[in-house]
Order: C-alpha cells, then sequence, then structure tokens
C-alpha cells in the first residue's frame, strides 16, 4: 500500500543584484552550513505574496517591496512535499542580519551554485534569472541531494 506523503504549501523569495542573491545558512546541527533562499510556510489565512513578504523579514531583517510571481517548484523527499510558490524581488529596505537559527548574507550567484551544502532551492536560482516563469519538479534525497530535475510545462 503507497503511503501518501503530507504536502507543505510555502514560498521562496529571490532578491538579486549585481549577480548577488540574499540567501540564508542555518546554524541548527541536522541543516548547518546549508544554504538556502528566504521562505516558508504559508500560515492560514495568508496569501502566498503575504507570506514571501513575512518570511523574508523573518529570515533577513529586510523589507521586501511588491514581490513578483514567478512560478512554482514541487520539491520532493522520501518522506514529503513542498509547494513552493516562486517570488522574485528588486525593491528593499534594509540589510542582511544575523538571527537565532539562521544567518542572512548577499551571496555571489556563481559561487553559491558552486557549493556542497545547499537546499535544492539554489537548483531554481539557476534558472530564475531568465524573464521565463519557473515552472518545475526536483526529486531529492534525505540529504537534499537532487537525484532529478525536469520542467513540470
Amino acid at each position: 500500500m503507497k503511503t501518501v506523503k503530507k504536502v507543505r504549501k510555502a514560498v521562496r523569495t529571490f532578491l538579486i543584484e549585481n549577480g548577488k542573491v540574499v540567501a540564508i545558512k542555518y546554524k541548527n546541527e541536522m541543516n548547518k552550513d546549508y544554504y538556502d533562499i528566504p521562505g516558508g510556510k504559508i500560515e492560514e489565512n495568508e496569501t502566498s505574496m503575504q507570506a514571501s513578504i513575512r518570511e523574508f523579514k523573518e529570515e533577513t531583517g529586510i523589507e521586501i517591496i511588491n514581490p513578483e510571481y514567478k512560478g512554482n517548484a514541487i520539491i520532493e523527499y522520501p518522506e514529503k512535499i513542498f509547494d513552493f510558490d516562486i517570488y522574485i524581488v528588486n525593491k528593499y529596505n534594509g540589510e542582511p542580519k544575523e538571527f537565532e537559527e539562521n544567518y542572512s548574507m548577499w551571496a555571489d550567484i556563481q559561487r553559491l551554485i558552486k557549493e556542497e551544502k545547499v537546499f535544492p532551492s539554489i537548483e531554481i536560482l539557476k534558472r530564475i534569472s531568465n524573464n521565463g516563469e519557473i515552472s518545475l519538479k526536483i526529486d531529492c534525497d534525505e540529504n537534499h541531494k537532487i537525484i532529478n530535475v525536469k520542467e513540470n510545462k
């Protein structure tokens, strides 16, 4: 009998400027040193755009203005599925800060793409710079290693 995986609806927001992106690096032991893109779970009675603005501020200290919807990415792990709405933003106030759970920083995109400890959202970063809409399905193992990527069109 096939088990139904829990689907978590969430957002990822890309703030890109001069070849750099705002990224976060986790402090907890399980994900220590992994890079990710700011975002998180969409709360009850919250739109994905509202979640994009809220989560970005919570994880970076930066207030973003008018995030633009760029599409969707499904990231499937052996035990769960993340259904991400993807946003890009270029208007903002503030600079990246450090928090209890994570660091936030401007990261060079080319260097970040080559890092070993990254979450699958960095795969989306490779595709977000073109002006097309994002529609991806990414399969990963339990250690965030990407097994397969396909366009979901």
